[in-house]
Order: C-alpha cells, then sequence, then structure tokens
C-alpha cells in the first residue's frame, strides 16, 4: 500500500522484508522512502542508524554544553565588586546573587585583574558574562551585547587634600628628597664661609673690624654676612677691608652664587607647580596635568582627550597610591569608586572635586548575539519591580 506524505514532500511505501529493520530500530511503522525498496534490508538499517547517531551526538553536545557552569567575569572594582577573605562582595555581587536564580542555571566566578582583562576573555569566550562597573561605550558595543542599564553614574577627579594651601606646601615641598641635598649645599657653603671669614677679619688689639673679636658672636656675623652676599642683597654693615677678607668674599662670591640662584630656582619652581596643581576643580583644569587613570577604562579615553599628561595603571588602587605619593596631580575614575575611596581608605587625605561630567551607563555585558542578553534583560526588570535592587543601592550607596 502506497501512502502520500505531501506535506514533507516525499512518497512513502509499506512493505513487509523490510520489518526486521523496524524491529532492530525499536519502531514497528514499516514506512521507507519508495526509492529504497529495492535496497537490502542491512542496508537500510545502517543508514537510519547512522542518522540516528548523528542526531544523538548533537543531542548530547547540547547536553555537555547545558551542563557547563555559565562563567561569570568579575574585576576589582569598589564598591560594585571588592575581593575579601570571605569571597567577593560588592553592589554587582549582591546583584548577580538575585539574578542567578530566575536564569535557572550553575555558574562560578572568574576572578580577573581588571576591566580590559575582563573583556578581553569575554571576547575569547573564557567566560560568558563579565559583571561590575562595565560602562557602555559605543566602542565597546561594536565587539559586545549589553543589557538594559542597571546604573547611571559618570566620571569625577580625586586630588589630595590641602593643595589649597600653598605656603604650607611649599614649605612641606622644601624638605623633599630631591631638594634636601641642594638645602645642606647651601647650609654648608654659609656655615663655612662664616667661618673663613671670621677667622680673616675678627677683630683684633691692633686693629678694629666689623667683625667681633670671640668667637660668638664673630661666627653668627660671618654667616650673616655670606648669607647676604651670597643673595646679593649687601646691606654693606660688615664688609672686609682686610686683603685676605676681600680674597675670601671674592670666593665665597663665586662659589656660592650660581648654587644660591639654583636654589632659589628650585623654590621659585616648587611654588608655581603647587599653585598650579592646586587649581583643579574640574574637567577644564586638567589640561597639562600628571593624571592617573586605569589601563583600558573609560576615563583613560576621557583624559586622553583633553591634554593631560596620563600615567596608566592596571589597578585603581595604584592610581590612589600614585596620588597620595605625590606622583600625579589627580585620579580620573568612576565617580562612585572615588567617592567610595575618599569616605573609607581615603578619608582625611583626598577629596573629589567638581560636578559629575561625561555621563555613562553600567550593564552586564556578553558576546554578540548571545541569547543570554534577553535573559539576563528578564531577570534585571523582574529584579527592578520587585524592589530587591532599591534595597541594594541603598545598603551600598545610601539614600
Amino acid at each position: 500500500m502506497v501512502l502520500a506524505a505531501e506535506h514533507y514532500g516525499l512518497d512513502w511505501i509499506t512493505t513487509e522484508p523490510y520489518q526486521p529493520c523496524g524491529t532492530i530500530l525499536g519502531f514497528h511503522g514499516r514506512f521507507i522512502p519508495e526509492g529504497w525498496a529495492k535496497m537490502p534490508s542491512a542496508r537500510i538499517c545502517a543508514l537510519v542508524m547512522l542518522g540516528l547517531l548523528i542526531m544523538g551526538g548533537g543531542a548530547m553536545a547540547d547536553a555537555a554544553d547545558a551542563d557547563q557552569k555559565l562563567r561569570v567575569g568579575i574585576s576589582p572594582f569598589a564598591p560594585f565588586v571588592m575581593f575579601t577573605a570571605h569571597g567577593p562582595e560588592g553592589a554587582a555581587i549582591d546583584a548577580w546573587h538575585l539574578i542567578a536564580p530566575k536564569l535557572g542555571v550553575e555558574w562560578e566566578f572568574v576572578e580577573t585583574q581588571n576591566i580590559s582583562e575582563k573583556l578581553e576573555k569575554l571576547q575569547a569566550g573564557a567566560i560568558d558574562v563579565a559583571i561590575g562597573g562595565i560602562s557602555i561605550t559605543e566602542e565597546r558595543e561594536k565587539h559586545f551585547d549589553f543589557t538594559n542599564s542597571q546604573f547611571h553614574t559618570g566620571l569625577d577627579i580625586l586630588v589630595r587634600k590641602g593643595r589649597d594651601r600653598p605656603f604650607l606646601n611649599l614649605v612641606s615641598s622644601l624638605f623633599l628628597k630631591d631638594k634636601i641635598p641642594i638645602l645642606l649645599g647651601l647650609l654648608i657653603l654659609i656655615v663655612l664661609a662664616g667661618h673663613v671669614v671670621w677667622l680673616a677679619e675678627r677683630s683684633t688689639a691692633r686693629q678694629e673690624t666689623t667683625f667681633s673679636r670671640t668667637y660668638f658672636p664673630g661666627v653668627f656675623e660671618g654667616m650673616y654676612w655670606a648669607l647676604v652676599t651670597a643673595s646679593t642683597i649687601g646691606y654693606g654693615d660688615k664688609v672686609p677691608h682686610r686683603w685676605s677678607g676681600r680674597l675670601v668674599a671674592a670666593i665665597v662670591i663665586i662659589i656660592s652664587l650660581p648654587l644660591f640662584g639654583f636654589f632659589i630656582a628650585q623654590l621659585s619652581s616648587a611654588l608655581t607647580m603647587q599653585q598650579l596643581r592646586s587649581s583643579i576643580h574640574g574637567p577644564e583644569d586638567l589640561p597639562g596635568k600628571r593624571v592617573a587613570v586605569v589601563q583600558g577604562s573609560t576615563s583613560a579615553e576621557y583624559a586622553r582627550q583633553l591634554g593631560a599628561f596620563l600615567s596608566a595603571y592596571n589597578q585603581v588602587e595604584e592610581c590612589y597610591e600614585a596620588l597620595l605619593t605625590d606622583t600625579v596631580d589627580a585620579v580620573v575614575y568612576d565617580a562612585p569608586n572615588l567617592l567610595y575611596y575618599a569616605k573609607h581608605q581615603g578619608q582625611g587625605q583626598v577629596a573629589v572635586v567638581g560636578k559629575l561630567f561625561a555621563p555613562q551607563d553600567y550593564a552586564i555585558a556578553v558576546r554578540q548575539g548571545s541569547p543570554l542578553r534577553k535573559q539576563l534583560n528578564l531577570a534585571i526588570v523582574r529584579l527592578s519591580d520587585s524592589g530587591e535592587a532599591k534595597g541594594i543601592r541603598v545598603k551600598w550607596f545610601g539614600n
């Protein structure tokens, strides 16, 4: 009996000799293609079994993929992700713990050093999802897909406190390592010159001069003369009269003037730089300044466009250290991270200045075309609707 199956575009027939094939494969519908009716039953069985093995292999591969844990990339970015002795903590970690159950999959965290490494691993397929303060940018959207925005923020500037007190900062700058040798050299020169000129010009019983006969205060008078001479002030109240004293004065002038001039130039330079560095109040003050940024971050590209002299570091903690040691004048980075540091580890030492600039949104990143994007968006919407997202914000950022 021939049965037409127009829906499939095939003609099917039944025939008794091929019943063993159906029995072997575990089915009893003896429908085979009409072209196969003349083929030996063993060959038909082999072809059918091969097809089932191919389909079964694909099914097993899908099952293996389903059993694989979802790899979630994280990197330190306070207060969204922080590595502690108890494991990762932060706003993004709390959010993921609420999102993951809605996905219905097993997952594991994969730690990376920074955002750049995290995105590189995502693009290479080493991780499936990247979370934790990832800004949505035009360039990144060329390589990744992003979920709906989870957090709206921007960039800010961190500077050291006390830079609005130029005099105190100038005095402290005199005792930096690079200026101490100059200061000591000038001091030694004045002391030596004071002793030599006093010995050459001190008063005697036969001749009265402008320098006392006794060591005290005579040596101090000599040091005073050396200082006013080196500074080219020369009040005229202390003047050598003997030829030996005049010779000493000439030697002191030749040696001390260049050294004293160099020292004064260093002080003037320090004062000028201090005034320039204390004038950072917003992004418009960054051109020409030494600015620390995190390698591969959006703040790095923005500061570069402003014309700042960049010092790129792998971790934002390294940027903070550079600021505290006066290696840089400011740190440009995401506002939540700077504010968190200023209120905790850097309290009393640093301050966030200016208004928020370069607005940006944080989201979860996945590879382009990944079906995870839709699932994550649904989970984020449910999280927002339930009020749990607001609880996370209050916990880490207050009201």
